[in-house]
Formats: structure tokens, C-alpha cells, sequence
């Protein structure tokens, strides 16, 4: 039992041996135990407790500590980190010895005499810049000093230089947001040694302590306070860290959130001014005020009562269209734009009077009827000759039946297109249509009614086809075109008959008319007569068929005689094609023309200098448009472009210049030149391919040849060329260009092969040293130190020459190449 707790059974079954090993103890908790004795009969009395015992282990000195290695030093210091022992011998660990050991000595001298280490770290002070020490730690218990464990490498005292290193905080990297009137913190970490020089800068000045600005430097840490923030303190902030040993920097971007100015919206006017409305517009003011405009306000006022009111606070366009104007009367409108800051000032126009220059639309022509059913009909019409001076919105169709006085509107809305199918129409009554057209200004005058129709299934064949014209025509054939009748029976239209008959004056109109197309119906809206006589002048006529039979048909306006048309081919390009074509990266380049010319000519877009387009783009020709279209465009597709059509009767070309916007190309010609151990020279030649913008600076990045990340050594650089600084000798390097332009960085260009920081080789100095250090009657051994400088390469070996001493001084015998530093010469 636990003293002076509960007795509990140790064993399940009975033992037979005079001790017993309890296990499941807790260790510091104090313990008592007894014993009973067992035979056939039963359970003995127990016997008297033993003495009370404490749960413990023995006790020994601690285990080495773990992984000491060296976390930092100097040319007098040294620091130094360890993990506490995997084993504490029992004992709580009381704290660490460390102890000391010269290069070329053999005795461990203890560093902190006079009390232990309690931390796992340790900063040795008192070393001489120039030697090498080694280092042990010992942990130590109640017990005593356990077994020390040696820092596997040995430690030079001498300062470590290293370029400065920024890491601004998480928070301050992509954008930093701040209201008027709040602080502009941008905090962040800065490492170098020694301490590097810090300077702040915004828009290319730079910034000092005042009672605007605070700056705080307790390296690491960094910071910057813009108390009070004003709009104008928006941009880019840039920190720049520099020592001996290099320079570094880095930048935030701010954004002070104002209300949209000081500037007001701009170009406010008043366009499409009528009896009742009218069109204000203006473009956004110039600065928005750090933040997107939500909407604007705009305000009316009459002049004659100079009463501002609010016609709209929510208009989210920059233009609002405002009605219910009192024709005559004076207006003033001004405009202000609203950030969720708040309100901008405003701009005021001009006084406008509210008054027309528009009218109705005239009066429709009679529309038509076709497609005839028991219970529905096509109406389709023209448009009015005269739209008074606004483009027609819509239609307004009107219904009634022939007997009735009433007309009825087929649809409650105005009718964009100029057809509508109306349904719902009783089987066998006689129906007549009305159209008004509509325009901004109102509705126009009606139509005169169309002709009566009677709703009952078709069963008449259709109507005449239209615009029957020449469209073509050789020595001996002509072809001919026509449109679709307007009225085809009520049933779709099944094909065409064209028949023709040589002119003979005062012949009857329907006589000597011979079918041209015997063996089938003509499906298509044309026809192309052959065998014709050039010197013979002819007559054609067209008439439609549905499933009930032939309609009217439809002759051509005079006789006509096959003769061979020639015309040289004429190209007319788009306004927007004459100049240059300038598109965005990633966009289709879209180059078309109206091309003409009889027969019709061959049409080529090819690119100057290169070959047929074809092989990326898509070249169509439809009707008289020819098309070229280059889908996914990229800066390599800028250039002159030329469109040249061939026929017979000549040959004409036109030239397109297209510009793709985008970011450069990679830049050419990048050398390396000049490289020592320590640094290096790189230049190159602008990108060929600029991307339709001028190169604004150059990137230039590193990397050495064993990790993957590339390190920007400037991110800024006007120059093409940039000499590198603080390499690490004995390092292979590989090094990257970009251009940048308005639209980002571009491809970038590496070199080739890595760049080994080495100076140029040459010849090694002589070995130092050299000395005979024992001798026989026939051998002697040699030895010497190495040259003070290799060349630039690792000593390859050495030769050994030897000559008797009353030899000429050019007579040296050469007697072995060695790597080491000794040798026996034999055969003396």
C-alpha cells in the first residue's frame, strides 16, 4: 500500500520463492508491503509491515550532450548551442561545462570556472583572431560530470562578413491599406554583418525623421511610421540595407483611402438633348481616391429657381440618361463621384435647354402577309422611308378582323424585327395588319391596312422570286440570282424553274420559252446558263414551286448577251486597318478587306519576310471579304503584313502593320567576361522584340549551379550591362536577364554554362621551403611547403629534379612527379 493508504494484492497466483519483483510503483511515491503465508487450510495472518520505502532510481552521472554545434562567431567569440542529454543519470541536470582546447595543444582548458551553464547556449569570449579552437561540453547532475561530447568541426576566430538580407513582415508584401488620417506601418527584419546602413525612400527621396515620419531601427527589427496619412502619401516605399559586403532592398506598396479628387470628374456634357430628356456623360475623375468608385451623384437644377435636386444617387455608369424635362425651361446638372470614403467635389455643365431636334418616325408602307394558316400568320413590312432622325426602336403591329372597326395590338410590347408570326387566330375569318414604327421620340403614324387575308390552310402556289438580276456572265453563259418569294403559298418552297428564249421583237409574251434546267428542280437562289451565243441577246424568267405547283414568275427587266467581264482586282481596307493594328498579347489579330475583281481573284495574306501566314492563322474568304485571323497572338506575331489578289485582269496588293502589345523578348548577345574569384562582368543587347513598347529596365537574377531558387541581384537596371559583386570563389554561378516594359517582365535569357568564380589561371609560386631532412650514403629524403600562391587551379603535383654539385647549372636531371610534400631520392 501507498502510507497510510489501502492494502492491495501484489500477485494473482501464489509464489513459491522468498522474494517477489513488484512492478507499476510510482516513482517518488513512498510505499509499505506484507506477507501471508498459504497452505491446503487457508490463508495465514499477515505479516508486521516493512519499513516504508520511496519509489527511486540509482543515481549516475548524465549522458553527453546532443549535436553541439556552432551557431555563431567573431574574431574574440564564439557561441555555441547544444540539446540537453538523452539521459539525466537519474538526477535533474544542474547545468553544462565547457571547456577549450588550442590547436596544436593537447590540454582542455574549462571556460566558465566559476558557476555552471544553465542554458543550452553559450558564448565563449577571449579568443585571438587567427587561431583554431576546439570545443567539448560536459552536462553536470548531483552526482557529478558526465561524459563530455566534441563539437565536430574546428572553430576559426574570425568575423563572418555577410551581405545585407531584407524579409519584410508577411503583412506589409502585397499591399498595404490604410485610411486618412491612420499610420502607414511597414515593419520587417534586416540581417548583415556588419550591421548594414538602412535608408527609406518614396518616389526617389528619401525619407527622415520628422514629426510626419518616425523611422525605428533595432536590429533585426525595422520600421517605418507615417502618422497621419494623407492621400499624397500613397505609393511605393523602398528600403534599401547596405555594408561592406553588398546591398540589398526591398518595397511595399501603400494605398491611403480618400474620398475620389481633389480633381472632379472631367469632360461633363450634355448630349441627345430632346423636349423631355436628355444624355449627361463625363470620365471618371483622376484619382479615385485610392479606392473603386461605388457610383455617382447627379444633381439638376432649374436655373430660374437655382434649387438643387438629387436625380440619381446610385448611377454606377459614367453617363445617366435623365427624363421628365419641362420642354423650354433652363437646366444645369453636376455630377460628383462616391467612394466608400465618401463624396468628391463636383463639376457643374453648362445651362442646356430642354428642347428637340428629333421627330416621329414617318409612316410605314402596307405590310405583307405570308405564311397563311387556319390559325396563324406571318406579317412581315419595310421599314418607313423616314425615321426622323432617330434610329427606329421598334414596331407596334396592329390587328383586326375586315368587318370590325377595332384595331387590337398583336404584342403589349414594341416588336424589334421586322416580321411577327401572329397566332391564335380563328379559322376562316378575314384578317387585315397595321404597323406604327417607334423611335426616343414617340410613336409614328399608322400604316395604311394590308390586304385582307383569310385564315385557312395554303392552297395556292407561291408568289414571284425577287430581285431577279444578272450576277454573272462569260462568253457563253450567264448566271443569274434571285431572292426568295415574299409569299410562298402557305407551303415551304420545293425549288425553281428558270426558262430563257432568244429576243425576237413583237413575239407573244408567252411563246417560245424553253426550260433551262430539264434533268432537275434548282434548289439554290441561283442558276448559270451554258452554250450561250455571244451575239445573241436573250430573255430569262424564274418561277418558284411549292408542294401545289408553280407561281407567277418573276423576268428579268431587259434582254441581255453573254460577254466576258474582266475587272482588275481592287482592294478597299477598313478605317481601322490603314494605320497600325495594335493588339493585346493573347488576343486574335483580326485583319479583313472588301476585295473585288473579275473573275474572281486569288487572294494571299502573307507576312513580309516570312512565310504564308497560314501555318498558324486561319484565312477565309467570304463573298467579297477576305479574312485572316491569328487566334493566341504573341509579340513574334508584330510586323508588316500584305494582302495581294491575282486574276487575270491584273494583280493589286495592300500592307497591314500590326503591333502586338506585349512583354519583351529575350535580349541577345549575353556574355560573361571578366571573372575573378570574387566577381564578374555581364552584358548583353537590347531584346530584338520589344513588345510594342520600349524596354523601361532589365532584371537581373542568380543562382548557384547546386540549388534551384534564383536570388535578384537588382530588379532595377537601365544599363545592358551590370558588374557582379561578392561572389563565393571556388562556386559555379548561372545568370538571367529579363526585360521589362509598361506590360511586365518577358522572356527571360540565361547563359549557357555555369561561371566558375575563379581568377584566370597562371603559373604556381615556388614551393617554400626546401629542405634536405635526412641523408645515407646513397638516398636523401626531402621535404617542402607549399607555394604561396596556386595560379588560380589546385596544385597538381611537383617535380623533382636533381644534378651533382659541380655540374653546369643546366643539367638537371628530373627524377619523379609527387602529390605530397616529401620524398626519398634513391640511387644517389
Amino acid at each position: 500500500r501507498e502510507a497510510s493508504g489501502k492494502w492491495v494484492r501484489v500477485n494473482k497466483t501464489p509464489i513459491l520463492d522468498m522474494k517477489y519483483r513488484v512492478t507499476g510503483l510510482f516513482e517518488g511515491n513512498t510505499y509499505e508491503f506484507r506477507v501471508f503465508a498459504e497452505n491446503m487450510v487457508g490463508l495465514s495472518k499477515p505479516s508486521p509491515s516493512s519499513d516504508p520505502i520511496k519509489a527511486s532510481r540509482p543515481i549516475t552521472p548524465p549522458g553527453p550532450p546532443i549535436n553541439p554545434k556552432l551557431k555563431d562567431k567573431t574574431k574574440e567569440s564564439a557561441d555555441l548551442v547544444w540539446t540537453k542529454p538523452l539521459k539525466d543519470g537519474g538526477s535533474p541536470i544542474l547545468g553544462y561545462i565547457v571547456e577549450c582546447q588550442k590547436t596544436g595543444t593537447t590540454q582542455w582548458n574549462r571556460i566558465n570556472k566559476d558557476e555552471l551553464i544553465r542554458q543550452c547556449a553559450f558564448r565563449v569570449p577571449g579568443l585571438v583572431e587567427g587561431n583554431e579552437y576546439k570545443f567539448r561540453i560536459k552536462a553536470v547532475n548531483i552526482v557529478g560530470e558526465g561524459e563530455p561530447r566534441e563539437l565536430p568541426e574546428t572553430v576559426l576566430a574570425k568575423d563572418i562578413l555577410s551581405p545585407p538580407e531584407i524579409s519584410l513582415d508577411v503583412t506589409c508584401r502585397d499591399l498595404i491599406t490604410v485610411r486618412v488620417g491612420q499610420t502607414i506601418r511597414i515593419t520587417g527584419k534586416v540581417k548583415g554583418r556588419p550591421d548594414p546602413e538602412i535608408t527609406w525612400s518614396k518616389d526617389g527621396k528619401v525619407l527622415v525623421q520628422e514629426k510626419h515620419v518616425e523611422i525605428l531601427h533595432d536590429l533585426p527589427n525595422v520600421e517605418l511610421q507615417v502618422k497621419e496619412a494623407k492621400r499624397s502619401d500613397h505609393g511605393k516605399y523602398i528600403i534599401a540595407a547596405k555594408n561592406g559586403c553588398g546591398q540589398a532592398q526591398a518595397f511595399a506598396v501603400v494605398n491611403v483611402l480618400d474620398r475620389p479628387g481633389p480633381c472632379p470628374v472631367r469632360n461633363l456634357k450634355v448630349t441627345d438633348i430632346s423636349s423631355d430628356r436628355c444624355t449627361v456623360t463625363w470620365d471618371p475623375p483622376e484619382d479615385d481616391g485610392g479606392c473603386e468608385i461605388q457610383n455617382y451623384i447627379l444633381e439638376k437644377c432649374e436655373s430660374k429657381r437655382m434649387v438643387w435636386s438629387t436625380y440619381s444617387s446610385s448611377v454606377l455608369t459614367n453617363y445617366a440618361k435623365v427624363t421628365r424635362l419641362i420642354e423650354g425651361n433652363e437646366y444645369i446638372f453636376r455630377v460628383r463621384a462616391e467612394n466608400k470614403m465618401g463624396t468628391g467635389p463636383p463639376t457643374e455643365t453648362h445651362p442646356i435647354i430642354a428642347k428637340t431636334k428629333y421627330d416621329r418616325p414617318g409612316r410605314p408602307d402596307p405590310p405583307e402577309v405570308t405564311r397563311v394558316s387556319k390559325e396563324e400568320m406571318t406579317v412581315v413590312w419595310n421599314p418607313p422611308e423616314y425615321d426622323g432622325g432617330k434610329s427606329i426602336t421598334g414596331y407596334i403591329l396592329e390587328k383586326k378582323e375586315k368587318r370590325s372597326l377595332r384595331w387590337v395590338p398583336v404584342t403589349k410590347t414594341p416588336i424589334p424585327e421586322r416580321r411577327k408570326k401572329v397566332t391564335n387566330l380563328f379559322p376562316g375569318h378575314e384578317y387585315q395588319f397595321r404597323v406604327s414604327a417607334e423611335n426616343e421620340v414617340g410613336l409614328g403614324e399608322p400604316s395604311l391596312p394590308s390586304r385582307p387575308v383569310i385564315a385557312k390552310d395554303p392552297i395556292e402556289p407561291p408568289g414571284p422570286p425577287t430581285n431577279l438580276r444578272v450576277v454573272d456572265s462569260t462568253k457563253t453563259s450567264l448566271t443569274l440570282g434571285w431572292g426568295k418569294p415574299v409569299y410562298d403559298g402557305g407551303a415551304p418552297i420545293i425549288g425553281y424553274v428558270v426558262e430563257m428564249r432568244p429576243k425576237v421583237e413583237g413575239a407573244d409574251p408567252e411563246a417560245g420559252w424553253k426550260r433551262c434546267n430539264v434533268a432537275a428542280q434548282v434548289i439554290h437562289t441561283e442558276f448559270t446558263a451554258t452554250s450561250l451565243d455571244e451575239k445573241q441577246l436573250y430573255e430569262f424568267r424564274v418561277s418558284a414551286q411549292n408542294q401545289v405547283g408553280l407561281g407567277r414568275p418573276a423576268e428579268l427587266k431587259e434582254a441581255v448577251s453573254p460577254k466576258e467581264i474582266l475587272e482588275p482586282p481592287e482592294i478597299e481596307l477598313d478605317a481601322s486597318m490603314r494605320k497600325l493594328v495594335t493588339v493585346r498579347a493573347g488576343c486574335p489579330i483580326r485583319l479583313f478587306a472588301i476585295v473585288r475583281g473579275r473573275p474572281a481573284p486569288k487572294v494571299t495574306w502573307r507576312r513580309m519576310g516570312i512565310d504564308n501566314v497560314i501555318r498558324k492563322g486561319q484565312v477565309d474568304l467570304v463573298d467579297t471579304m477576305a479574312f485572316c485571323v491569328i487566334p493566341d497572338s504573341t509579340r513574334d506575331d508584330s510586323g508588316k503584313y500584305s494582302l495581294t489578289l491575282v486574276n487575270a485582269a491584273g494583280e493589286k496588293a495592300v500592307f497591314v502593320n500590326v503591333r502586338v502589345l506585349d512583354t519583351p523578348g529575350p535580349v541577345s548577345d549575353f556574355k560573361v567576361s571578366d571573372v575573378t574569384k570574387m566577381s564578374c562582368h555581364l552584358s548583353w543587347a537590347p531584346p530584338e522584340n520589344d513588345g510594342g513598347s520600349p524596354v523601361t529596365h532589365y532584371i537581373l537574377q542568380k543562382r548557384e549551379a547546386d540549388r534551384k531558387t534564383w536570388a535578384t541581384v537588382t530588379a532595377e537596371l537601365k544599363k545592358t550591362s551590370f558588374q557582379i559583386a561578392n561572389l563565393v570563389p571556388g562556386n559555379e554561378y548561372y545568370f538571367r536577364v529579363t526585360a521589362v516594359n509598361e506590360y511586365g517582365a518577358g522572356v527571360p535569357s540565361d547563359i549557357p554554362k555555369p561561371v566558375l568564380a575563379t581568377d584566370p589561371l597562371s603559373e604556381p609560386d615556388p614551393p617554400r621551403k626546401l629542405e634536405v631532412t635526412e641523408i645515407t650514403k646513397n638516398s636523401a629524403t626531402l621535404g617542402w611547403l607549399p607555394p604561396l600562391r596556386d595560379g588560380g587551379s589546385k596544385i597538381d603535383g611537383y617535380i623533382v629534379s636533381y644534378k651533382e654539385h659541380d655540374q653546369p647549372a643546366d643539367r638537371w636531371t628530373e627524377y619523379s612527379v609527387v602529390k605530397d610534400l616529401s620524398i626519398v631520392v634513391a640511387g644517389l
